[in-house]
């Protein structure tokens, strides 16, 4: 089991390298309402702000939240069971106020067909929190809470949609009577994790009770909050010139990290009086917070491509080139050359790389999978066609590309490596990816290019979705040319597009869309 074990790493070794990689991590900032700083390599705990309502008056706590996560079998339902710890140190000086809470969750993934799974989650027993403003204390006393989504894996993104409901009480002080103070809440989350960037949504809407007895007079009120939040990961890259001139290169390709999380708050309260009443008026109050982590970053390796200065293509191969998803002696690159099927899948393999693995995870299943895609690792050596052999150039990276689904053979065994592809297959192979076919119209997809009828109809729907996501654009003339063979040069620009898209364009439905951010 042990060799079986070193040959899987040996050979995304091989596929990839060794390189730093973005860490995909669902719910970075808890589900209480507040945004965090998110990933950074070897840590688990981060930056946190969170608005609290419960006085009648929006509090900012910042401070940190430590995140930790187990992975196990259940003996009993043999389903895969994920413990999340959350613990949360948080003050605001200005109130002379404390935060600290202590959570549990556990979360039932049901697999289900077609890479869905149905996660539930459930809060354990033991939870605590209590929040001291200047001489108050509120101490949570109970705390019911559920929430559930589904999480749908496409062979570069996983992409996951939810719902939470949680009900907390309140008491202020230590003994019975006194003030309470209810928060419903309610509310939606979205977000996808892939190498290339993550992001999270969350929607919610609170609704706050409050009651307090002072001698024969009870005090009641109410009042209503919504918070939006967004975290968002990114890989960005820039071309940076050198400034000496005597020097064996001009310049290189920049990569770097950035980890964003904004908020934005809606909250309508009484107005209370000087004696600390509430009145019949109610005031709105609007605020943002924002957490920017400082950006890591690392310089790519500066590819031989003197020979294709000026070529209209030129910035993409090298793009590629230094993200080590263009292989090879590149002083012999030639962007006329036409694509073979093996040559596409290693460089598609490359760009859409695997969702890493949470780094805050530990799997403590005896029998745990290395991977996240639900193939059998006995079979990873296994020759899949056969005419690619072990000893095939591209082997690692062709078995590769057919165990996550990317890429077929064609249904008699054989790859056929060496046969060139078209644009038509390129564009629906670089779709499969991020599994968004569906955004083209059921009753048929209609392109803008004049030589729509001559798009296959089986990539008719992928095309569609290239061109409005923007990976795609016409020849001078409006004319797609899909049955034509790839060249190495076009293949790169679309490519270079996609990595684009992954890192950047795909956050911005999940962030400025929806908190116009």
């Amino acid at each position: 089991m042990l060799k079986k074990l070193m040959s899987i790493v040996l050979i995304l070794i091989l596929i990839f390298g060794i390189m730093e990689i973005s860490s995909a991590r669902i719910g970075d900032s808890g589900y209480e309402g507040g945004i965090s700083s998110g990933q950074a390599p070897g840590r688990t705990t981060f930056e946190y702000k969170e608005v609290v309502f419960i006085t009648g008056e929006p509090i900012v706590f910042e401070g940190t939240v430590t995140i930790t996560k187990n992975l196990r079998q259940d003996r009993n339902t043999g389903e895969n069971v994920m413990t999340t710890n959350y613990t949360y140190r948080l003050s605001n000086a200005e109130y002379s106020a404390t935060l600290n809470r202590a959570l549990s969750h556990s979360t039932t993934l049901s697999e289900k067909e077609k890479g869905q799974t149905i996660e539930e989650t459930r809060l354990n027993d033991g939870y605590s929190e209590i929040i001291r403003i200047g001489n108050e204390m509120y101490r949570l006393e109970n705390y019911d809470y559920t929430k559930t989504n589904i999480k749908h894996s496409k062979p570069a993104v996983d992409y996951y949609a939810g719902n939470m409901w949680g009900r907390k009480t309140y008491r202020l002080g230590n003994g019975a009577g006194g003030r309470t103070v209810t928060v419903d809440i309610s509310g939606e989350f979205y977000g996808y994790n892939q190498y290339w960037g993550t992001a999270e949504t969350q929607i919610l809407d609170y609704v706050i009770q409050s009651q307090s007895t002072t001698g024969d007079y009870t005090d009641k009120w109410g009042g209503t909050a919504s918070v939006t939040l967004s975290t968002t990961t990114s890989q960005n890259m820039r071309y940076v010139e050198n400034e000496p001139q005597t020097i064996s290169f001009e310049g290189g390709f920049l990569e770097t990290q950035h980890n964003n999380s904004v908020l934005q708050y809606t909250a309508r309260l009484p107005e209370f009086d000087s004696e600390g009443i509430s009145t019949d008026r109610i005031v709105e109050i609007k605020d943002s917070l924002q957490i920017e982590t400082f950006p890591s970053s690392k310089r790519l390796l500066v590819p031989d491509l003197n020979h294709l200065r000026g070529h209209w293509a030129y910035r993409d191969i090298m793009a590629l080139y230094s993200l080590e998803v263009f292989t090879g002696d590149a002083s012999r690159f030639n962007p006329q050359e036409v694509m073979t099927r093996a040559e596409f899948a290693d460089a598609i393999v490359r760009a859409a790389r695997e969702v890493p693995q949470d780094p805050a995870l530990v799997d403590s299943r005896v029998n745990r999978r290395v991977n996240t895609n639900n193939r059998n690792n006995e079979e990873e050596t296994t020759q899949r066609f056969f005419d690619v052999s072990k000893n095939h150039k591209y082997y690692d990276s062709i078995n590769s590309a057919f165990d996550r689904g990317i890429i077929s053979g064609r249904g008699d065994g054989r790859f056929y490596p060496e046969d060139y592809i078209t644009t038509a297959d390129a564009i629906t192979i670089i779709i499969s990816t991020l599994g968004l076919e569906n955004l083209a119209p059921q009753d048929g997809a209609i392109t803008i290019f004049k030589d729509n009828s001559d798009i296959p109809k089986y990539a008719r729907n992928s095309v569609y979705v290239a061109q409005k996501i923007g990976l795609i654009i016409g020849d001078e003339r409006g004319y797609l040319k899909p049955m034509e063979y790839i060249t190495k040069g076009r293949a790169a620009v679309i490519i270079n597009k996609y990595i684009n898209y992954m890192r950047e364009d795909l956050k911005k439905d999940y962030r400025e869309r929806i908190i116009n951010y």
